[in-house]
């Protein structure tokens, strides 16, 4: 069974494959990515990272943030709404120095 796979928890969509799994989760032009291991959260406490989103041959970087005491970061000040055909990579790296990677397809 592929890693990525979990159901999504907040209403967003997950990630293609990769050991974590990242759920996108777009509310208005909120964008956050939670983190989590077969299905439990990982937390995500002093992480940072970017959030690139690819349209039509041109890329944007929006910084990402943790969001206190869970296991999500947030696109903090980006104004962004992500539309079907756009893929969307997420680089987060852990406060240990350990980074995780994951791809989105938006349909």
């Amino acid at each position: 069974v592929a890693h990525g796979d979990w159901p999504a928890q907040h209403g967003g969509i997950m990630n293609e494959g990769g050991e974590t799994s990242f759920e996108l989760i777009q509310k208005g032009k909120a964008t956050t990515v939670c983190l989590s291991d077969h299905g439990k959260p990982i937390a995500t406490r002093g992480a940072t990272g970017t959030l690139q989103v690819t349209r039509a041959g041109k890329e944007t970087r929006h910084d990402i943030k943790a969001v206190a005491n869970g296991n999500c970061l947030a696109a903090s000040g980006a104004v962004m709404t992500l539309r079907a055909g756009d893929t969307a990579l997420a680089r987060v790296e852990q406060a240990d120095g350990s980074v995780v990677i994951g791809r989105f397809a938006v349909r």
